[in-house]
């Protein structure tokens, strides 16, 4: 679970938005102002879904008929276009298959020839979708329309994919403006009702926010650091010898299940302080390869002390006999146990944004 509420998207329908408005006196017109407000969080349409878009337009689907004719040098005048294009089975609710499958039949019934239909029609979408301003147009329309159906608002809030939504950052202004939008609608009632059905679906799926009156959320200690960990996964996952060091890490915490003596615990440090040393040495302008030459190499740090507490951890791990290296017996106060693992896991972690460039600090705390 990313603790986040893209994560979950899917399940805000029923433990949500059913139960708040599949009350008594209710409005319909409810839909359509939640959408109002989802709408800023939607992905615009792109690829395929831009075709759609255009598909689905009914300004957009005749521009691409008359588009397809030019490309064909096709000298047809307006009354046989208007009939051939007046002349398919269009279907009666929006379907791109079946509305592409249609344009293209009329565009057969004017160039005599089914494959060169099918290539011109994918031509002139071609030629819309790569104008921005004509995306713009048809979204703005689409959205026009869903703004004005309560049926198409509701079902748009029902079943929008959390692949569709931009970010979770979208999805927190979304649910944090819908509070305002319901107390407009219902008063205290139906705001209070939002606010208990939230709280609740944050409790139910861990999510990593706190959430405060009127109706805000905040990120809480817990959720900064899993996304931190989460995002350093991500990150290295693009390195081959990244993320073999990131799994040795992890399968040493694993061992710790079975057998948590010290020597493992020692094992889970090492593999940690090799995964940090491996990011640092990928720092762009970075020319060394342990920490100690890394930490006075970078230029991350706030202030000097909080390089030499890196530097002392680091001379820690190599110091303590069986860590990194042989160390110095004499040095070791007593033998290693689980606080120094949980301790020097979370301290170590601490310090991976000041090591890499490829952890974006605000999306840590924030969300994407």
């Amino acid at each position: 679970m990313r603790g986040e509420f893209l994560g979950v998207w899917s399940a805000t329908w029923q433990e949500i938005w059913l139960p708040l408005t599949d009350q008594e006196g209710i409005s319909d017109d409810i839909y359509c102002e939640l959408y109002r407000e989802l709408e800023p969080a939607l992905k615009r349409p792109s690829g395929e879904a831009a075709v759609n878009l255009a598909i689905n337009d009914p300004i957009q689907i005749r521009e691409a008929f008359d588009r397809a004719l030019v490309l064909a040098g096709v000298e047809a005048d307006i009354a046989r276009r208007d009939t051939a294009f007046d002349g398919v089975v269009w279907p009666d609710a929006p379907n791109s298959v079946g509305r592409r499958s249609a344009l293209e039949t009329a565009l057969v019934a004017i160039v005599n020839d089914p494959a060169r239909a099918k290539d011109l029609l994918s031509q002139a979408l071609a030629e819309l979708i790569a104008d921005p301003q004509k995306r713009q147009e048809a979204w703005k329309r689409t959205t026009e329309s869903i703004l004005n159906d309560r049926e198409k608002s509701k079902g748009v809030l029902q079943n929008t994919p959390a692949s569709d939504l931009s970010g979770e950052r979208s999805v927190i202004a979304f649910l944090e403006a819908s509070h305002a939008v319901l107390e407009d609608l219902g008063g205290d009632t139906l705001s209070n009702g939002y606010f208990s059905l939230l709280a609740a679906f944050i409790d139910k799926f861990s999510l990593r926010y706190d959430l405060r009156r009127p109706c805000q959320l905040y990120p809480t200690l817990p959720g900064v650091f899993s996304s931190l960990v989460r995002d350093l996964k991500e990150a290295t996952r693009q390195d081959a010898h990244l993320d073999g060091l990131m799994q040795d890490f992890e399968n040493a915490i694993r061992d710790l299940r079975t057998d948590c003596s010290d020597g493992r615990i020692r094992t889970c440090m090492a593999k940690q302080v090799n995964l940090l040393e491996a990011l640092g040495s990928r720092y762009p302008g970075i020319t060394t390869n342990t920490i100690g030459a890394i930490c006075n190499e970078i230029g991350t740090w706030p202030h000097e002390s909080v390089k030499d507490a890196m530097k002392n951890l680091y001379k820690f791990t190599c110091n303590y006999p069986g860590i990194r290296h042989a160390g110095t017996p004499a040095s070791a106060l007593r033998v290693i146990d689980m606080r120094d693992m949980v301790a020097m896991s979370i301290l170590l972690a601490g310090f991976m944004p000041y090591l890499t460039d490829q952890l974006n600090a605000d999306s840590v705390y924030r969300g994407t």
